[in-house]
């Protein structure tokens, strides 16, 4: 399970009462964002370097359902909104064998995700960024979620400290920014 909001909430109750504390937790912390994490929270599955189009059922077949609550619970809430952050890259389209034609990635994958999980979130979803820093030079500053965090702080408008990342990799959590974060099992995606 999640480690931090949702801890020790499992099995105390329906997963909409887990959710509606989950919510009371993001709101007591002032968070604006809540940023996802796709591979292994978004959904159980990970993406590797892009799925061939065949495959993307499979995929979004996987999706979490606590996600999915959770998600529909976040965009019905009044000044909450939400985002992705995945290290799934449209670079990847450019890879060897790899094409837009043949492949799905980034927020791509994370539209197709969401459009049929729970398609009536999309809107609270205005910015989704892939980006995998080993395509882009290894730049220090760019480890983990940095830049992705960045990006979204901006696009925003908001504060580091109400951030919140949701994601299944402690070193994508490290940061000097000041956002927060929540680890989950990436066994089985959020929960």
């Amino acid at each position: 399970g999640a480690s931090g909001a949702m801890a020790g909430a499992e099995g105390s109750g329906s997963v909409d009462g887990r959710c509606q504390r989950f919510v009371a937790w993001i709101l007591a912390q002032e968070v604006e964002v809540v940023v996802w994490d796709m591979d292994q929270t978004m959904s159980e599955g990970h993406c590797g370097d892009g799925l061939l189009k065949e495959e993307v059922d499979g995929y979004i077949a996987k999706a979490s359902a606590d996600f999915v609550e959770a998600a529909l619970a976040l965009h019905q809430t009044q000044g909450l909104r939400q985002a992705v952050a995945t290290g799934s890259d449209p670079a990847e389209y450019d890879l060897p064998e790899h094409s837009r034609e043949t492949h799905l990635c980034g927020p791509d994958l994370a539209r197709a995700l969401l459009q049929a999980s729970c398609p009536e979130v999309l809107p609270s979803f205005e910015i989704m960024i892939g980006f995998d820093g080993r395509l882009h030079g290894n730049r220090p500053e760019d480890r983990g979620k940095r830049h992705h965090m960045r990006l979204i702080a901006e696009h925003y408008g908001v504060p580091f400290g109400r951030m919140l990342l949701i994601d299944d990799a402690p070193s994508n959590l490290t940061n000097e920014d000041g956002w927060r974060g929540i680890l989950v099992s990436e066994a089985a995606g959020f929960r």
